[in-house]
């Protein structure tokens, strides 16, 4: 589904160039559920960027489903994101005027489609990330978790080849966290939804199929994680690995 092969990010500027990402090769699979920790600077945010097409590399190249999508012109760029990459972000980052079914509808709105011919896929998202009951509440009448659900049916709702997770459960306490976390695992199960998720939470990261730890732009190991093992047990693994990296 997608490959990251060299991947490298050089930030200029200062007296001292800044690697945030050294040459990173990546393989994700279709229907894969791929966690990224790491220390601080680490490049965890830099390299979902690149696989977002939010930033550019300075060197490698980015495939998706085979095609080189690192060196696309920026309007290129942007439908591709449009189109194939959902994005659930820490803070929500709903628009506080709309209802969650307007914002939900927004990528189909920027996309220059018509919503009613995609209402049926609206509440269908909406009642399986459990919100349809919200459908006419404003983000400043949800709660954190029913927010970041909306969040979640808004990447979802052009149907993404992959969704980009950026802390998702960072602002939500640790019950919401599980919810949602339960949830992102179940869309990968379920509908073979590939996700990758930055995340410094080894109980987030438990969820998913596969950890990468990167330390200084670089991948310092990986942990595999049979199919079903439970969460709690792939966690100690995730915290053994965390004291042997310290």
């Amino acid at each position: 589904m997608l490959n990251a092969v060299k991947l490298s990010k050089i930030y200029e500027g200062g007296k001292h160039p800044v690697h945030a990402l050294v040459e990173v090769d990546l393989s994700v699979e279709e229907g894969e559920f791929v966690a990224v920790m790491g220390p601080s600077g680490s490049g965890k945010s830099t390299l979902l960027h690149l696989l977002g097409g939010l930033d550019s590399p300075s060197s490698g190249a980015i495939l998706l489903e085979g095609k080189v999508v690192s060196s696309l012109s920026d309007k290129e760029a942007t439908l591709l994101r449009r189109r194939n990459i959902g994005f659930v972000f820490q803070f929500y980052n709903l628009l506080p005027t709309l209802s969650a079914e307007e914002n939900i509808l927004l990528p189909l709105l920027i996309d220059g489609k018509k919503p009613k011919g995609h209402e049926k896929e609206m509440e269908d998202l909406m009642e399986k990330v459990g919100i349809l009951d919200r459908r006419s509440h404003r983000p400043s009448e949800l709660s954190g978790g029913e927010q970041q659900r909306v969040s979640l049916a808004r990447a979802l709702i052009t149907k993404p080849k992959i969704l980009l997770a950026d802390e998702p459960t960072g602002n939500l306490d640790s019950k919401t966290g599980s919810q949602v976390m339960e949830l992102l695992a179940l869309l990968s199960e379920e509908m073979k939804q590939t996700i990758i998720m930055v995340t410094h939470d080894p109980k987030a990261a438990s969820y998913a199929d596969r950890l990468v730890y990167l330390v200084d732009g670089k991948i310092r190991t990986e942990l595999h994680f049979e199919k079903d093992l439970p969460v709690p047990e792939k966690m100690k693994r995730i915290l053994r690995n965390l004291e042997k990296e310290e």
